[in-house]
């Protein structure tokens, strides 16, 4: 046998030619996987840049930076898309796009479990597909697709699953392992960003509702006016969330039908006192069954009733306004496309609508307090000038009653006097006069005494007004010709009659037209109407365009001693309204805008007998 040596064999030089080459080799493919390396790790640095800035920048940017990232980073990668999952639709919805226009195939939205994207979201793993043509879960939808190899990874932060990221080439077995891991890297990343921009919105939400809300309090604490809270609560949602239309309508107790109050902004303006009936449309419904209604698709919705002045209402979402069961009206909201309404409007709306039913309650009883209080009021001056009518009426019982009985001795002595025949002519003419301005005072005390006597109900008969103010009329026609006043009366035809004292109603009427003949000047006008108003009254106003009744006497025009007149005694007004009152009347006086006063009394009409 030959011995080996054990010197080492020089290889030829085509041997070592061809392990240099080798060498070559390895070092160019290291320095491209080198190069490679380097190039993802720059793309996601920049996309986590952009990540941290997404407040600025937006999500939509971020997206279309991953994207644009996928189809450089992924060396087959003609075409690159990112879906996010709707929730609400249950569809994939495009939102980036990169390698061909988003109204082709992009456009095309997958299901849960249906085609390759839906799978990926059902299972949360990538698929690659080689050929799409021999491949079962590819779906065609539309025009058949141009490529054939397809990567689908999804978009996922944790177990939720927020979309798919996804690349196609004209080449069949076109994607890696290894470009299947950047894509999922990619899904993460894409996913990041959502979680970001998400967090963010829910934020920048959270303090708009709590600005919100902290305001709509604060209004409801410092204001007792209901309209201008619903206002405010209005101006503020549409302004702070960007609703299309805010309105708030509430229940109007003697209809039972929805009138809305306040409105967000020129809409809300036009549309301020609408009238629904009960249960008509979304906000009616959700009035009737006091349960909140929202939708996304008002079409949908059997019962919608469109309005011209809000045609671009897609949402809609219409929340009662309860205190305890009862349903006070309805805060409703409705948005435009492509903004959706969701759970986040619906509890934000439902804490709104607390609010305000704490308001509207907090209003109603305040409107009623002061109804009471005004009430009383009226009734503590009612009293009050009761009392006085009494104390004037037991004066003028006691001063007619005095002046009765020198008068009466005075009346019998000129009578006497009057026999005598030693009167010169002259001394019987003046006689005369005498007995008739003594006549006159007779007549004048005999009348407030019946002013003033207890009435009873059987001397109470059946009165025109009509007839009343024509035989007044007579009276003063010529005190009116030589003062020059144009006296107008606008009778209403067939008017029913009243209930009254013939005397005292002539009392009243001579009261209110010589007062106004008093305050007119020469050449003025005094006017007269009578008519027969809802609730079986009858109302007769007198009117003058004379100088109006002085502010600070018009609240106690009634009251006794009160009067402008220097030679006045204050007390016709005062007896005039203590007459209107015993025959269940009532009386008020009030200054015209155009000048002059109006005086009008209301009296209960008798009833008509049937034919």
């Amino acid at each position: 046998m030959k011995k080996r040596s054990s010197a080492p064999q020089k290889s030829s030089p085509l041997a070592q030619a061809d392990e240099i080459a080798s060498l070559r080799d390895e070092l160019e493919h290291s320095s491209a996987a080198v190069a490679t390396r380097l190039r993802e790790l720059d793309a996601l640095a920049n996309i986590a840049r952009s990540l941290s800035e997404t407040e600025r920048v937006g999500l939509q940017t971020v997206l279309q930076l991953i994207v644009a990232s996928a189809q450089e980073l992924i060396p087959a990668a003609q075409k690159a898309v990112i879906h996010l999952w709707d929730k609400e639709g249950q569809t994939l919805a495009v939102q980036a796009v990169i390698g061909y226009e988003q109204s082709a195939s992009s456009q095309i939205k997958m299901r849960h479990n249906e085609g390759v994207a839906g799978q990926v979201i059902a299972s949360g793993v990538t698929i690659n597909i080689a050929d799409i043509k021999k491949d079962e879960r590819f779906i065609t939808k539309g025009a058949a697709p141009t490529f054939r190899s397809l990567m689908v990874a999804p978009v996922q932060s944790g177990e939720r699953r927020l979309g798919t990221i996804s690349v196609q080439s004209d080449e069949t077995g076109a994607f890696s392992d290894e470009d299947n891991r950047l894509l999922s890297v990619l899904g993460t990343q894409a996913a990041a960003a959502i979680e970001n921009a998400r967090l963010l919105e829910t934020t920048q939400r959270r303090l708009k509702e709590v600005e919100a809300l902290y305001r709509i309090t604060r209004e409801l604490a410092a204001s007792l006016e209901a309209g201008r809270l619903m206002q405010e609560a209005a101006d503020l949602l549409q302004t702070s969330f960007g609703y299309y239309n805010v309105s708030i309508f509430i229940i109007e107790p003697a209809s039972g039908q929805l009138v809305m109050k306040q409105g967000s902004g020129k809409l809300g303006a036009l549309l301020k006192n609408t009238r629904l009936q009960a249960g008509a449309g979304i906000i009616g419904h959700a009035a009737e069954t006091g349960a909140a209604f929202l939708t996304n698709n008002v079409e949908d919705v059997v019962f919608f009733v469109p309005h011209p002045l809000l045609a671009d209402t897609r949402s809609e979402l219409a929340m009662p306004i309860k205190v305890n069961d009862r349903v006070l009206g309805v805060l409703d909201i409705q948005q435009s496309p492509p903004q959706r309404l969701n759970e986040n409007d619906l509890q934000l709306i439902g804490t709104v609508a607390e609010q305000l039913a704490v308001a509207l309650q907090k209003a109603e009883l305040y409107a009623n307090l002061q109804e009471s209080l005004n009430m009383e009021k009226s009734m503590r001056m009612q009293l009050i000038q009761s009392e006085r009518l009494a104390l004037v009426g037991r004066l003028l019982a006691s001063v007619s009653h005095e002046l009765n009985n020198p008068l009466q001795a005075i009346q019998n002595a000129l009578f006497l006097l009057k026999e005598d025949a030693g009167l010169t002519e002259q001394g019987r003419q003046d006689l005369q006069i005498i007995l008739s301005e003594s006549e006159r005072m007779s007549g004048l005390i005999e009348r407030l005494r019946a002013s003033y006597r207890p009435t009873r109900l059987d001397e109470f008969q059946p009165l025109s007004l009509n007839l009343l103010v024509e035989d007044v009329h007579a009276l003063l026609a010529a005190h009116l010709r030589h003062k020059g006043i144009v006296f107008e009366f606008q009778p209403e035809p067939n008017l029913p009659l009243i209930s009254g004292l013939p005397d005292q109603m002539r009392q009243v009427l001579l009261n209110l037209l010589m007062n106004a003949v008093e305050s007119i000047p020469p050449g003025g006008r005094l006017s007269v109407a009578t008519q027969t108003r809802a609730g079986n009254e009858i109302l007769l106003s007198v009117s003058d365009n004379g100088p109006g009744i002085a502010p600070l006497l018009l609240p106690r025009i009634f009251d006794a001693f009160v009067t402008s007149k220097e030679n006045g005694t204050g007390l016709g007004l005062t007896i005039t309204y203590d007459i209107i009152h015993r025959h269940n009347g009532r009386i008020e006086a009030m200054n015209n805008p155009q000048g002059g006063a109006t005086f009008n009394v209301w009296l209960p009409a008798l009833p008509t007998e049937p034919a």
